[in-house]
């Protein structure tokens, strides 16, 4: 019974590992927008893309 309450923190949450739960909510925040970056980079590459393939030359959306 003592290991359950050395599980819940001062707030009255339940510890993820060793680790409070603010930090893991904030680990998967940041992977959730490294995901939304991620995403809406391919999106910018793939309309630079078609863009050259249908009015080549002129200003670049993105510098790769």
């Amino acid at each position: 019974m003592n290991q359950a309450k050395n599980r819940i923190t001062a707030d009255g949450f339940d510890r993820v590992g060793p680790f409070h739960p603010f930090i893991a909510w904030t680990a998967v925040a940041l992977f959730d927008l490294c995901l939304v970056l991620a995403v809406a980079t391919t999106l910018l590459a793939g309309v630079d893309w078609t863009e050259d393939m249908i009015w080549p030359g002129g200003p670049e959306l993105l510098p790769f």
